[in-house]
């Protein structure tokens, strides 16, 4: 059994600082008061609090007010949570707007311009629009992924950890899964050692097998309730999390010797990816990397997929870059780029590259790969795992 504690991994109040003065310089670029978010852009804000929802941050040096689920604050004082971290000393209990509206008109905010970002429901902008009718409501999403897309020191770091608790569930994986084992069962030990190295509760693991490999979300769940058989073969994909943070990859086993097929198709995908990594560099572009995908994908033999598994992440998998990044697509007819089109590539940005390649008659798929931070001239491998096609006796 691993023996691993976490250690704390917070991240630092100048971490903190550093977030709020990009984000108040790109609000008062666009002459707005106060942002208003929730999801992983409050996450963003606040390193996570239990129980967030809602949080205000306004344009001037003011604590932002973090709105808390008001059954967590039932029975305790605010003040065990303002004791518990350190980016956050104003928190309100609510269940909808209604905090939201109050804190606004406590700075005098009800007649100004109010930024949103993020997920917010229907019933809460309404809320808004009906309680500060004077107020003028515009969506300052973009600022939060323009301040997301490059990642800080301190945020590789955490990317790193989480990348290595992802490396855990595949060993343990390729250690106790055998042919006869249920996919909920290989699932389970996959998470159990994420856990056990420290990876967050909420870390979720994916396995998909059969007699032809995949990699699907719906084949996935049907998977849980089969049992792997002699000559399947399966792959692992991963959510890791640490401290908020995600790890992100993908990993194949075959379950008894490997089909020559396969294992010709495995040899693609390291060809693959090494002609992508050859050009993942700050100045690059998203159309760059998918272009090299493609061409070294025929060289193969085999085809690609519109699933090419290139794609930045970071507290979200995806995550897209913000329109600060975004560039013209020279190759716009030939798609292929995902949701966040072209762009250029920057220092700090954090990718998964696991590329895909379908075999000639387009039933077989095999992927694999890991993350990667871009650096000036290159690139830095996170975590420690091989890319190679693992066997389980």
């Amino acid at each position: 059994m691993i023996q691993q504690e976490k250690v704390s991994a917070k991240l630092s109040l100048k971490e903190r600082d550093r977030r709020y003065a990009l984000i108040r310089a790109g609000l008062k670029e666009k002459g707005v008061d106060c942002v208003i978010v929730n999801g992983s852009n409050l996450f963003y804000l606040t390193n996570g609090v239990p129980g967030e929802l809602y949080g205000i941050l306004t344009v001037d040096e003011v604590p932002p007010c973090v709105i808390v689920n008001r059954r967590h604050l039932v029975d305790i004082s605010t003040q065990v949570l303002i004791e518990a971290q350190e980016w956050v000393s104003d928190f309100r209990p609510g269940t909808d707007g209604s905090a939201a509206v109050e804190r606004i008109r406590e700075l005098h905010l009800d007649k100004g311009t109010l930024g949103v970002a993020g997920g917010l429901s229907y019933r809460f902008y309404a809320q808004l629009q009906s309680a500060l009718s004077s107020a003028k409501i515009v969506d300052v999403s973009d600022i939060f992924t323009n301040v997301r897309t490059v990642k800080s020191e301190e945020e590789v770091a955490l990317i790193d950890k989480a990348n290595r608790v992802f490396d855990v569930a595949i060993k343990r994986v390729h250690e106790v899964a055998r042919p006869g084992m249920l996919g909920s069962q290989v699932v389970q030990e996959g998470i159990k050692g994420m856990w056990e190295a420290g990876g967050d509760l909420d870390s979720t693991f994916s396995f998909n097998f059969g007699s032809v490999p995949a990699q699907n979300p719906i084949l996935a769940e049907l998977c849980l309730n089969r049992r792997i058989t002699q000559g399947d073969i399966g792959t692992l994909t991963a959510h890791a999390h640490y401290s908020g943070y995600a790890g992100h990859s993908d990993q194949e086993i075959s379950f008894g010797v490997a089909k020559p097929l396969y294992r010709e198709m495995f040899q693609a995908v390291l060809h693959v990816r090494d002609a992508v990594l050859r050009q993942v560099r700050a100045g690059a572009t998203q159309r760059n990397l998918i272009d090299a995908y493609r061409a070294a994908c025929k060289e193969t033999g085999f085809t690609s997929s519109p699933h090419s598994q290139i794609h930045q992440y970071g507290i979200d998998v995806p995550e897209f870059p913000g329109p600060a990044y975004r560039i013209a697509d020279p190759g716009a007819e030939t798609g292929g780029l995902g949701g966040g089109g072209n762009f250029a590539l920057r220092a700090g940005m954090i990718y998964s590259i696991s590329p895909t390649v379908v075999a000639r008659d387009g039933e077989d798929t095999l992927l694999g790969g890991t993350s990667l931070v871009v650096t000036e001239d290159g690139h830095l491998e996170l975590g420690e795992r091989m890319v190679e096609l693992l066997i389980s006796a």
